[in-house]
């Protein structure tokens, strides 16, 4: 691991915990994007953050936490919003991307353009007592449209904020993610599709087939009006 960079979009209640875990594992370069600031409504379950921080991009304290703790570990803050004006830019200067966006039709856009990039990335979402994980390698694995081929409309679905999620389940979810993304790295296949419900006291996990009438991954490619249609909206 010591020459991999990753990329985590989104450092909250799943970004926090899987920057965590790549940093203990080695990883040598984190780089960390999100447009926010801590506020106190994050701190049950970003586990990066304290009340010191409040007011502060997260990418700044997370950033100097995990360099206070792991100095070996290189971190880039990107205090920037993920979009049509950045994607390429910063995907194709990591090797791995982790999904911490907390909206899914974000989580989609993100899907779009790490397969038009070929970059491997590990999505992840949680809500209430749900959560799941997928590790994705372009053009070998299902991606996030085979398994949901309509996207919802723009906040159909609640974020975790919004509808509640208990801090060490999205912790646990970031964690998992992390794994997965080390696997992915080290290609330690099969790569499963997880999911998990903690008020049923369920765990599946399956390996997912790939979708061949995918818009993102079935054609091969992403067309433009994907890319840059409904989900950059």
């Amino acid at each position: 691991m010591t020459k991999t960079k990753m990329l985590i979009i989104g450092v909250g209640g799943l970004g926090c915990p899987a920057a965590l875990a790549l940093a203990e594992a080695g990883v040598d370069t984190i780089g960390l994007m999100d447009p926010d600031k801590v506020e106190i409504s994050n701190l049950h379950r970003q586990i990066l953050y304290s009340d010191k921080d409040l007011g502060r991009t997260k990418v700044e304290a997370a950033g100097e936490y995990l360099q206070k703790h792991f100095p070996k570990t290189k971190t880039i803050q990107i205090p920037e919003a993920f979009g049509v004006g950045n994607a390429e830019k910063y995907l194709k200067e990591y090797d791995l991307v982790i999904d911490g966006l907390d909206r899914l039709e974000k989580k989609f856009f993100l899907n779009d353009w790490c397969v038009k990039l070929r970059k491997p990335f590990v999505h992840a979402g949680v809500v209430k007592f749900e959560g799941q994980v997928l590790p994705v390698l372009p053009g070998q694995t299902a991606c996030l449209r085979c398994l949901i081929p309509k996207i919802p409309p723009p906040f159909a679905m609640p974020t975790c904020q919004e509808a509640g999620v208990l801090g060490s389940f999205s912790q646990a979810i970031g964690f998992l993610q992390a794994h997965e993304a080390l696997r992915l790295a080290g290609g330690e296949g099969p790569f499963h599709l997880w999911k998990v419900d903690i008020q049923k006291r369920e765990t599946r996990s399956i390996i997912p087939g790939r979708n061949l009438d995918c818009e993102a991954c079935g054609k091969g490619k992403v067309e433009d009006q994907v890319v840059e249609g409904f989900c950059a909206s």
